[in-house]
């Protein structure tokens, strides 16, 4: 842990927002070329310029949000050009395997087979069939959403608009207090949530007498370095985000159901979407955020009533633990903690999850945990992050700990949405790669660098040493295994579709598959 530099997590959050959605989207859309050869060519060249562009907006001080103003100005070109290149070579890819047909067709990027909420391209019916059942679909301001189960992992699945009779609403609004099948959630005048009750495991989840979803405002002008520190004493100057303009459910319905608030602070507007599900334990937290502030840094607070003294934080491949007591010297100094997707903070047999989908920033004291969505500094940029924000957190209670709950594969479906277009048979299903068991997490797969065979990246994410198998649904001719530069380090085994191995706790595998002409 560096002592040092705390504030580079969250400074310019609009770039660390643009990196994020490019990486994944480039993960997305390698998959979905894969999937599409060979009706159509893998787009070499632009996929090359689209990575070394991310690369190139990784250096610091670009990335940690410390550059000058004009730096981001640039950037800003560059995430967006890449974001439309991204997403219509993505939609090309996804209607040649979705062809003419009367369906709709639901792409699952990630690893492992999900049910999930999913936004439907164009769908006006009230519900989808994929032969053997039918599910509703829910028409909202943000267009129509189903909860569909059992995507195939790397793949796709072919479900037909229906008409149905009338489903049955396990969402029920009483004045302030919502009941979902999971959970009684309460809010107070302001908006806060007061009560947080989790009905599967009987459970408060919010500390007494304190409130969670708390937007909090402090002053934050560092010794030394702006945009590059966050000092321990910025705690001390602070104002609660309560003033609220508006508040009013929308969107109830069979599927989901929407809190939509409204608050003011000093200059600033925050516009939040809060959405419970009939059919998943995730509550997200969508948000817009007009800033004009300077030199103060916005975090929202979840005073969670579990007990534990270090909570687990994501990382690029796997995760760490870190100690949230304040003994020694070293634990006073981790105020402020890097993650990637998701932390938690978990005891004996229950715990609670926050992802997010592009902030980087977290702290935990007394088991309030803290994700940091703003900073405004002023130098070198004097205007970073006076502008609009957009981003979406989740908060993820459940029983057991991170790992019996899926929090991984949670947080990668926040960040990784399902995805849909119209078109195919209803009834088609793929499923190109999934890996067994769910602590072993398959992300990239690829075409090589060389052109010879498709790359397939796998990580383990429990700190276990794993007997695992890849299953590869197309004619294998011959596996290598590689090192992450795609250079081979040994032949693997495999046998008709399988491709079992051992993975060393938090190692990285990837894997050439060649497969038959």
């Amino acid at each position: 842990y560096l002592e040092y530099h705390r504030g580079t997590y969250t400074s310019m959050a609009r770039n660390k927002r643009g990196n994020r959605k490019t990486e994944l989207g480039l993960m997305d859309l390698e998959l979905l070329s894969v999937l599409a050869a060979p009706q159509l060519p893998y787009p070499v060249e632009a996929l090359d310029s689209l990575w070394k562009n991310t690369l190139l907006n990784q250096f610091h001080d670009i990335l940690p949000g410390t550059a000058i103003h004009e730096v981001y100005e640039q950037t800003k070109k560059e995430y967006d050009a890449m974001a439309e290149t991204i997403s219509a070579l993505s939609a090309d890819r996804m209607q040649v395997l979705a062809p003419q047909g009367e369906g709709i067709t639901v792409f699952n990027t990630t690893g492992k087979t999900r049910s999930d909420i999913v936004v439907l391209e164009n769908c006006t019916a009230n519900a989808l069939s994929d032969g053997k059942n039918t599910y509703p679909v829910q028409q909202t301001e943000n267009g129509a959403v189903a909860f569909l189960p059992d995507l195939p992992p790397k793949g796709y699945k072919c479900f037909a608009p229906v008409e149905a009779g009338s489903f049955e609403n396990t969402l029920h609004i009483d004045g302030s207090t919502i009941t979902t099948p999971f959970y009684t959630v309460e809010f107070d005048e302001s908006g806060l949530i007061t009560r947080l009750y989790d009905r599967k495991n009987d459970r408060e989840t919010v500390q007494p007498g304190k409130y969670a979803n708390l937007m909090r405002m402090y002053e934050d002008k560092p010794i030394y370095y702006d945009n590059w520190d966050i000092d321990i004493y910025y705690t001390e100057k602070y104002w609660d985000v309560t003033e609220l303009t508006s508040l009013r459910w929308t969107d109830v319905g069979a599927v989901s159901a929407t809190l939509e608030l409204e608050r003011c602070v000093s200059s600033s507007l925050i516009r939040q979407k809060i959405r419970f599900y009939a059919n998943s334990r995730r509550i997200d937290f969508e948000t817009y955020v007009d800033w004009h502030e300077h030199q103060h840094l916005l975090k929202v607070h979840f005073p969670v009533d579990v007990h534990t003294d270090e909570a687990t934080f994501e990382i690029q491949f796997g995760n760490l633990k870190r100690k949230v007591h304040t003994n020694t010297s070293w634990d006073v100094a981790r105020f402020e903690s890097c993650g990637q997707k998701w932390m938690d903070l978990s005891e004996g047999h229950y715990g609670v999850s926050l992802l997010n989908d592009c902030k980087y920033g977290h702290s935990v004291k007394d088991g309030c945990i803290g994700l940091t969505l703003i900073k405004s500094g002023i130098e070198p940029n004097p205007t970073t992050d006076q502008e609009e924000h957009f981003f979406t957190y989740a908060l993820y209670p459940h029983a057991e700990g991170w790992q019996q709950a899926g929090t991984v594969r949670e947080a990668y479906r926040l960040n990784q949405p399902a995805l849909s277009v119209r078109g195919g048979q209803a009834g088609t299903e793929y499923s190109l790669a999934s890996v067994q068991p769910a602590n072993v997490i398959l992300e990239t797969v690829k075409q090589a660098e060389d052109g010879n065979g498709v790359i397939v990246r796998l990580y383990e994410t429990e700190n276990a040493r794993t007997e695992a198998c890849l299953t590869w649904n197309r004619p294998i001719a011959s596996v290598e295994e590689c090192n992450c530069i795609e250079e081979k380090q040994a032949d693997a085994a495999f046998e008709s579709a399988r491709i079992p191995f051992v993975i060393k706790p938090y190692e990285i595998k990837t894997f050439r598959i060649r497969e038959k002409e």
